[in-house]
């Protein structure tokens, strides 16, 4: 170990990171491949990336305007990761609420294809005149195909002039112009294998498909890793400025579909090399650091973003397949509603459907697309990771030790709840956290403004001010009340209104009542886990009354996996991409007042039918 370096090991994972001096924690946190709470992506406003100092001394520099620690942590030998820096051998203690573990992952996905036309297909080789001619009077022809003239290495095509053996090509033509990718004898020729990713901000699902039969062989998932670099895409999008950052954020992106891919072929057995076509369903911002654009540009207001699909060879990321395999990206709508809402769509049929459909996605980011098959019309939303957990101060993702659903009954204010893995709770996930605000509101614990009500017993006094206490320290697995605080319910409050006024603003637009819609396709966890009857009770969803609710999994990676077996499907979500309008909110004047009538449970009596504002 060189003299200016630090040995810093953490603990229960038993990693051991070398570091010079003065690194910052959350960095040598980073290089080892922890993963660690860190919403803020390291600015000291969250307070998730707790640690605790067990050996040795560190400095500790708090940044203005960050989290403070409370007395009893700090005698507790708490700091936060991101306002440490090591200056000698230490150990630290990763808490248990500090912890990323394997999150509750939504993996339904599969879409039936009726007709499968891959866009990489086997052909053989016929080789005029015979072998015995001399190669320079030779040709070749692709039986079956009937494309253009594709492109091929001067290399491959010696070998195949030259060859005394049936071949067989690979021709892949995700690229306007065709290309021969793999040239093998027909003996040992094998099967066609795909990747369909869906390259989430939070969490990377993937599956391994047979492109000769459209079976889904396997599927798996990871954390995407530039988690701990920041939750938020804006924090995501400021720490790629520079080419330092933006390779570091390439990287983590292309780990962590290689990290999928590694449990796909090591499940199935498959070389990771036969593997000859990947499709991708992410967001603008994940499109953009995946391949290595710089996405700064997204921070502007009506940015001109390209809608066609993004094209790399695996070669180009250096992604752990097929080298001369293509990764075809979803395309892009604007600056934040990407190739994933699409594969929503395509999932969905709304695109072809006669009647007026929503679609919800509520993640991390919030995208909402109203229409039919004669026109589409979109908006993001800035609604944070609530509804995953993140920005509340025990919020954590579905994971083990998480409440997943809560009930607080009206009468007597008792609590009930579940949690995944059956232990005691040691957070509360997003839609438990949507379950107790509905219960709160029925119980006289919060009123119609968002506001604690000091005056019930169950409210009380805490560092930062009111809480309410959900789950006492006793039942806990952290050793302390479990808490929702003002705070969180501001935020909260904060997210819901972002959300239901832009749900507000497409109707607005297009001179659409809740009663026009006929149907609600919810995407991703939030349409999956959430009561939706709490959602509309707190005033996230407005109340649809003549809509039937469908949710549609993960419609994401059901996006990625058609247009991975499907050329049509790539040209439906182009055409996808190309008519749909959409609405920026930072800069409509209608997205003010709608969100400033929606700060209130449940919010404008017109969007409610079935409720009014005293009755939840």
């Amino acid at each position: 170990m060189d003299q200016g370096s630090i040995r810093v090991i953490f603990h229960p994972m038993n990693k051991v990171a070398t570091v010079p001096k003065g690194t910052p924690l959350l960095d040598a946190l980073r290089d080892t491949g922890i993963p660690i709470e860190s919403i803020c992506g390291g600015k000291g406003l969250c307070r998730k990336c707790r640690v605790i100092l067990t050996k040795g001394e560190c400095s500790s520099l708090p940044q203005i305007g960050g989290s403070k620690l409370s007395p009893e942590e700090q005698s507790q030998g708490y700091y936060f990761a991101c306002q440490v820096r090591v200056i000698a051998n230490c150990e630290f203690t990763i808490p248990v609420e500090s912890r990323i573990d394997s999150p509750q992952i939504l993996l339904s996905s599969e879409m039936h294809i009726e007709t499968l036309s891959p866009s990489v297909m086997h052909y053989q080789l016929e080789i005029t005149p015979s072998n015995d001619a001399p190669s320079a009077n030779r040709s070749i022809r692709l039986l079956g195909y009937s494309g253009s003239r594709p492109k091929i290495s001067d290399q491959m095509y010696e070998s195949i002039l030259t060859s005394d053996k049936p071949l067989i090509a690979t021709i892949s033509t995700v690229k306007p112009d065709p290309e021969i990718i793999k040239v093998e004898p027909e003996e040992q020729a094998r099967q066609r294998y795909g990747i369909a990713i869906d390259l989430g901000t939070t969490t990377v699902v993937g599956c391994l498909v047979d492109l000769t039969t459209g079976e889904i062989i396997e599927t798996g998932s990871t954390l995407n890793r530039q988690i701990t670099y920041g939750e938020e895409l804006i924090t995501r999008i400021g720490y790629s400025a520079t080419p330092e950052g933006l390779k570091k954020m390439q990287r983590a992106a292309v780990e962590s579909i290689d990290t999928v891919i590694g449990q796909l072929t090591s499940a199935s057995g498959i070389k990771k090399t036969d593997i000859i076509d990947v499709t991708v369903g992410g967001n603008t911002v994940m499109n953009h650091l995946l391949c290595g654009f710089n996405p700064t540009y997204l921070e502007m207001a009506n940015a001109v973003v390209p809608r066609h699909p993004i094209i790399k060879k695996a070669s180009e990321i250096e992604l752990a397949v097929n080298p001369d395999a293509c990764v075809y990206c979803i395309p892009n709508v604007s600056r934040f509603l990407g190739g994933d809402a699409v594969g929503d769509v395509i999932a969905s049929g709304m695109h072809i459907s006669e009647d007026m459909s929503l679609l919800i996605d509520l993640g991390t980011n919030g995208e909402i697309i109203i229409g039919s098959k004669d026109w589409l019309a979109s908006v993001s939303c800035a609604s944070g990771p609530a509804f995953e957990g993140g920005g509340i101060t025990f919020g954590m993702r579905a994971m083990r030790g998480a409440i997943e659903h809560v009930r607080i009954d009206p009468i007597t204010s008792e609590v009930t709840y579940t949690v995944i893995g059956k232990v005691p709770p040691r957070g509360i996930c997003g839609s438990a956290i949507i379950d107790a605000a509905a219960g709160m509101v029925a119980a006289g614990i919060l009123d119609f403004a968002g506001k604690l009500v000091e005056s019930h017993p169950s409210v009380h006094q805490g560092a930062e001010g009111p809480e309410y206490v959900l789950i006492p320290a006793h039942k806990t697995g952290v050793g302390r009340d479990i808490v929702i605080t003002q705070r969180d319910i501001d935020y909260l409050m904060d997210t819901k209104a972002a959300t239901c006024g832009a749900i507000s603003v497409l109707l607005k637009k297009y001179k659409l009542s809740t009663a026009d819609i006929r149907h609600i396709f919810f995407a991703g966890a939030f349409g999956a886990f959430t009561d939706i009857s709490n959602a509309v009770r707190f005033g996230i969803i407005p109340d649809f009354p003549n809509a039937r609710s469908h949710p549609i999994g993960n419609g994401s990676l059901s996006g990625a996996y058609a247009t991975l077996v499907s050329q049509e499907f790539r040209k439906q979500a182009q055409e996808v991409a190309h008519r749909m309008v959409y609405i920026d909110l930072l800069v409509d004047t209608d997205f003010i007042e709608e969100y400033s009538a929606a700060l209130y449970i449940p919010g404008k009596p017109e969007l409610f039918s079935s409720y009014h504002q005293t009755k939840v």
